[in-house]
């Protein structure tokens, strides 16, 4: 027969939110630990309506929450936004050159191929 295994509030919390910032998924979280994903399931709901924060406040723990998807938030953008600025980086370049501005003396020289 198997034996019931107890989690800590704080492992809980713990691993919820690993789940919810997106670090690892559910079913990775489930197979290294061996709990079934209906558990974890169960732990999301609880998370979500504020059963792991010390203050037993309902609308303080889904500020808290909600405070904690802005940030995971501002962190996926920031990331975003640095990588295009490297993008533009590379691609500015080639833009620059790609743009050139012909006189009429670099045209006509253009034109008989001696430039």
């Amino acid at each position: 027969m198997r034996i019931r295994r107890t989690f800590s509030e704080e492992f809980k919390r713990q691993n919820t939110e690993a789940i919810v910032s997106g670090q690892i998924s559910q079913l990775e979280l489930s197979r290294k630990y061996g709990i079934s994903p209906v558990i974890i399931s169960r732990w999301k709901k609880e998370y979500y309506s504020g059963q792991f924060f010390e203050n037993s406040n309902p609308d303080y723990a889904k500020l808290e929450i909600r405070v904690k998807e802005h940030e995971r938030l501002v962190g996926k953008l920031t990331l975003e936004n640095n990588t295009l600025k490297e993008i533009i980086k590379l691609i500015e370049p080639q833009k620059k050159a790609s743009q050139q501005i012909f006189t009429s003396a670099d045209w006509g020289a253009l034109k008989r191929g001696t430039k």
